[in-house]
């Protein structure tokens, strides 16, 4: 899926010396996913539309990684992905070059520390245990905001022991004066026996104020056959706002209490299988169940949200798909303020996907 071009890197020291070389590895890589949508009950008036759209479960990117053997078992790795809108060509994550991944770090033995922008590891955990990898719209990914996605200033360990992955990051809030403002922890812990993986994470992020956002989650998936299913769970508290913040449709004006006094709260279970039909074709389907408290900072406020997605894929070739996706969300309560009209909301897309 992915071209490879090795180069040797002269130290800048070796045109004097002569004799200092390193042997580094490099990859250049990325996704170019393309759909076209039709979505009903779009706007507060419930209209449909009909769009031309990043892709339905992968976003696309570009990016640049590499290693450098330093001898001895250990090596130096860097990562750089940066997202983009195939359909304008503008970038993604508020416009950074590189607002997927930036890092750079130490890999050997005993695992890989890394530092710079990078994945919290409840995001990590759960992109392994979700059925759609973490989908791409938010009427397929709403739950994963709870993970809040990336976080920049973080440091990061990840450790691999046999069937047993571990993994722990903290973001550095950058405040003077504190190291709790701002900040951000997580850690994680799985474990692989035979086609049954099973793991659990837990997080901590603070705003510039020191309100806090919790989450914590337990996911499974096992293989049988041709077939994979999944099964996951993800609470949180949050009284940042954050969650309830990236969730509210933005073509709606929501008026909102206090954060600090009613914490959201989620209760967030998922399931879903994926079936390999033959080599080329794969059916995948995901069913996500919300049950919050507090909505919008508001004592009581309750709600509900349920969506079902079904996602279709058939490989042309090793680097490109065609697929196509529908899923169905509806809100009840106070989680009404997640969709632009109506309380409910249907999405049918097809798209193609290129891997390089």
């Amino acid at each position: 899926m992915q071209r490879k071009f090795h180069a040797v890197i002269a130290i800048l020291g070796a045109s004097l010396t002569g004799s200092a070389m390193a042997q580094s590895d490099v990859t250049l890589y990325g996704i170019v996913d393309q759909s076209v949508r039709y979505t009903t009950n779009a706007d507060s008036s419930n209209n449909s539309s009909v769009q031309l759209l990043n892709g339905a479960i992968t976003n696309s990117r570009w990016g640049i990684k590499g290693d450098e053997d330093l001898g001895g078992g250990l090596k130096a790795v860097f990562r750089l992905e940066s997202g983009f809108e195939p359909e304008t060509g503008k970038l993604d994550q508020g416009g950074s070059l590189f607002g997927r991944y930036a890092y750079v770090g130490l890999s050997g033995r005993l695992g890989t520390v890394t530092l710079g922008r990078q994945g919290t590891e409840a995001f990590n955990l759960f992109g392994e245990f979700d059925p759609l990898t973490v989908g791409n719209y938010t009427a397929n990914s709403w739950p994963f905001f709870m993970t809040v996605g990336r976080i920049s200033n973080a440091a990061t360990y990840a450790g691999n022991f046999g069937g047993l992955h571990v993994g722990a990051t903290y973001g550095f809030g950058q405040q003077p004066g504190s190291l709790s403002q701002n900040s951000n922890w997580s850690v994680r812990t799985s474990y692989d026996m035979g086609t049954l993986s099973v793991g659990g994470t837990y997080q901590q992020a603070r705003d510039l104020s020191n309100n806090v956002q919790r989450m914590w989650g337990l996911g499974a998936h096992y293989g049988i056959g041709p077939a994979t299913l999944y099964l996951g769970y993800m609470g949180g508290s949050d009284a940042t706002g954050f969650v309830d913040s990236s969730l509210n449709d933005p073509t709606r004006t929501v008026t909102t209490g206090s954060f600090t006094a009613n914490a959201h709260r989620d209760m967030t279970v998922f399931t879903g299988a994926m079936y390999q039909v033959n080599p080329a074709l794969a059916i995948t389907g995901a069913f996500y169940y919300d049950d919050m408290k507090n909505v919008n900072g508001f004592s009581g406020n309750g709600g509900k949200r349920c969506t079902g997605v079904l996602l279709a894929e058939y490989s042309l070739s090793k680097r490109t798909q065609v697929y196509g996706t529908v899923d169905y969300n509806r809100v009840t309560g106070g989680a009404y303020t997640e969709l632009p009209g109506n309380d409910n909301q249907t999405g049918v897309a097809v798209g193609i996907r290129h891997s390089f």
